[in-house]
């Protein structure tokens, strides 16, 4: 039996990139769709390892060969080589749509210099938001509704919210139809910790350190935190750190930056890219997470984040967070679109009131046009309007 594809927010821009660049570089986590993805608009598949002799051999002769546009996939199992055997050939012809690059894993370096430079657009493939696990992803999503100007309809009495137990449902399209994922994300970890191994670290300290993390969800810790509750020394965790961005397993969200607001922390938010995989790493079963409000919030946090996340991609904007040094003011999402500001709160409960809304007041006021909208997001079922451009938004809307 074919199993039927669900469309995903990343298409369209695939498609647009392929109409746009010679070369579209889709990168994200394994087992994310990339490929699956891919192979709908390529004309022709360059698969490694499989075909890394005959790449060996005459690259150029044998690409040039195959109809366009041509998917390689896992190009980086054929090394940083591959990327100036293409810059050549995109040099000499330089139509768009000629090749597709996807993979799991970036190198650790790319030399002194980047060959794809001017001559690439770079795409990052997410774990699925519900949206796209519903099969509703082919439409606009709501944050590009609310770039074009759309505000939320108020309603009153509508039945649903989202139950807790959803945050237990993974990204990653292979566990969608597992009625318990447990042993696929179990698994994921193993992969990515194995990993480690092959760079010639420690995968069982790598495996211990993506735990910690599971368990930091959705706080702004320093780095000597992780290491010192991972038990590494500083260059591990710097080691580890960057392995675990460049198979874009960490989702980490920068702190917000304005010269209208001042003493912002500067550490990162911590996020795993899949809520179901940072709940198992941390030994959480979401259907119990309703009896431990404060846990709950962290990790309802980080689901909100990995349905934002593609969506802000969509729009070309930058997600951030924003803290000031002492804690007085906290905001969960910052995105910026271009000098728009949109400002995002999460909150547990299901019917979030005006003092819910005071991080989002106090920003807007600061910003002051710049501040475009801002949202409390619930786990309730109404919309309706806090104060001037801030709204109550069930999280199932997002």
């Amino acid at each position: 039996m074919v199993a039927v594809y669900l469309p995903r927010h990343v298409d369209r821009r695939l498609a647009d990139g392929c109409a746009t660049f010679p070369i579209v570089v889709l990168d994200g986590p394994r087992a994310v769709g990339k490929t699956t993805t891919a192979r709908r608009i390529a004309a022709s598949v360059v698969e490694l390892p499989r075909d890394r002799e005959r790449l060996s051999l005459d690259a150029e002769t044998f690409l040039n060969d195959l109809p366009r546009p041509v998917l390689i996939d896992e190009w980086q199992l054929a090394g940083t080589d591959l990327l100036w055997v293409l810059k050549r050939m995109v040099d000499d012809d330089p139509a768009p749509g000629r090749f597709i690059l996807t993979g799991s894993v970036e190198p650790a370096t790319y030399g002194p210099t980047y060959p794809l430079t001017g001559r690439a657009g770079r795409l990052v493939m997410r774990p699925m938001t519900t949206v796209e696990l519903d099969g509703r992803g082919a439409g606009l999503t709501f944050f590009e509704r609310v770039v074009a100007g759309e505000r939320p309809l108020a309603s009153a009495g509508r039945s649903g919210g989202l139950p807790l137990e959803q945050l237990g449902r993974s990204g990653f399209p292979a566990a969608r139809s597992l009625s318990d994922a447990s042993l696929f994300l179990d698994g994921y970890a193993a992969l990515v910790a194995q990993r480690a191994g092959d760079e010639g670290r420690d995968a069982f300290r790598l495996l211990t350190t993506m735990r910690v993390l599971a368990t930091l969800e959705a706080q702004t810790v320093p780095d000597q935190r992780i290491w010192e509750a991972a038990d590494i020394n500083k260059a591990t965790w710097k080691a580890y750190d960057d392995l675990l961005a460049r198979t874009h397993v960490t989702a980490p969200s920068a702190a917000f930056d304005s010269n209208r607001l001042k003493r912002l922390t500067s550490y990162p938010k911590r996020y795993l890219a899949d809520t179901a995989l940072s709940l198992a790493l941390a030994g959480v079963d979401a259907s119990r997470l309703g009896d431990e409000p404060v846990l709950a919030g962290r990790y309802l946090e980080s689901h909100v984040m990995q349905q934002l996340r593609p969506q802000v991609d969509a729009v070309g904007g930058v997600l951030t967070h924003m803290r000031t040094g002492a804690g007085e003011h906290e905001v969960d999402a910052v995105v910026e679109v271009g000098r728009d500001v949109y400002a995002i709160e999460v909150k547990l409960g299901v019917r979030p009131a005006m003092a819910d809304a005071h991080h989002l007041v106090w920003l807007r006021d600061r910003l002051g046009d710049r501040f475009v909208a801002g949202f409390v997001t619930h786990g309730g079922a109404d919309s309706y309007e806090l104060a001037d451009r801030i709204w109550a938004l069930p999280i199932a809307d997002l």
